[in-house]
């Protein structure tokens, strides 16, 4: 991957960022190499990612090595016995072959060429704190005109919000599935940009996030004031995902958080709202 953006969180390894690092272990095996090499094909050249699994993925080597002869660099960073990170980085411009190498999907991917699993980046299993990270670099690997298609269990918006700020004009947003259980947004690089100096905040910037803090024995609160839109929706949704059973959140915000009502009741949560003595609003999210 492009390694352009800073870190996430102050570190001594840069090979352990989270924007860099595509852990493909919760990826079913009949897809995993295919969205390997679907991720390196993207690269743009000298960009890498490191790859992180749970077994020595030596196999995947031997597939690189004939698709791909004296285009890539494999390094090991670690080699288990728990966990294997390979540095894998593009030298070279290559062709994506017209099937994908056995072992790595075929070439046949039915009617669909969206649900194709080169194009499909399954965001779920992908911990909420470095997942908007790893889309806007994702993306940002794109070369123009080409595109990604988007998985979650719940409508980006947020996200779409955000790009919308940082690289307007840039993008296109297609929704293809819009749930109840499943959301499919095609992402298209529509012109060339440049990496921001700091990643969007709320993906993994190098401002620290907003505190969540136990307030009470089933209540927990975060503060987003002071930052600009759409950050604060995006600080609640993720301290949402993270907020534990049996929990409350509560949210102390600037605005009447209008987008965030909608946004809540699609993840199950009801929403009090009340204005404060200083105009701000604290929001008490409750799972319904």
């Amino acid at each position: 991957m492009n390694t352009s953006l800073p870190s996430s969180a102050a570190t001594s390894d840069p090979h352990r960022d989270p924007k860099v690092v595509f852990d493909v272990r919760p990826i079913p095996g009949r897809v995993k190499h295919a969205q390997i090499f679907q991720r390196w094909l993207d690269l743009p050249l000298n960009g890498f990612f490191v790859l992180l699994n749970d077994h020595d993925p030596v196999p995947l080597r031997y597939q690189f090595e004939r698709e791909f002869p004296q285009a890539f660099t494999w390094e090991y960073l670690e080699r288990g016995p728990e966990e294997f990170r390979v540095k894998i980085t593009k030298l070279r411009h290559a062709i994506a072959p017209e099937t994908m190498p056995r072992g790595c999907g075929t070439g046949s991917h039915g009617a669909d060429p969206n649900r194709d699993p080169r194009v499909v980046f399954d965001v779920r299993p992908i911990p909420g704190r470095v997942k908007h990270a790893q889309i806007f670099q994702r993306w940002l690997d794109l070369p123009v005109g080409k595109f990604f298609v988007l998985l979650n269990d719940h409508d980006p918006v947020p996200l779409r919000y955000q790009f919308e700020h940082e690289f307007p004009e840039a993008f296109s947003w297609e929704y293809l599935e819009q749930g109840p259980e499943e959301f499919r947004v095609k992402i298209t690089k529509l012109k060339a940009v440049h990496a921001p100096e700091t990643t969007p905040q709320g993906c993994g910037s190098s401002a620290p996030a907003p505190a969540v803090r136990t307030v009470a024995a089933d209540v927990q609160e975060i503060d987003v004031r002071g930052l600009e839109p759409p950050e604060p929706l995006v600080r609640v949704l993720d301290a949402l995902e993270a907020l534990p059973a049996g929990q409350k959140l509560r949210a102390h915000t600037d605005r009447e958080p209008c987008h965030l009502f909608g946004e809540a009741k699609q993840r199950g949560f009801n929403t009090d709202c009340t204005q404060q003595p200083d105009g701000s609003w604290i929001t008490v999210l409750t799972r319904a």
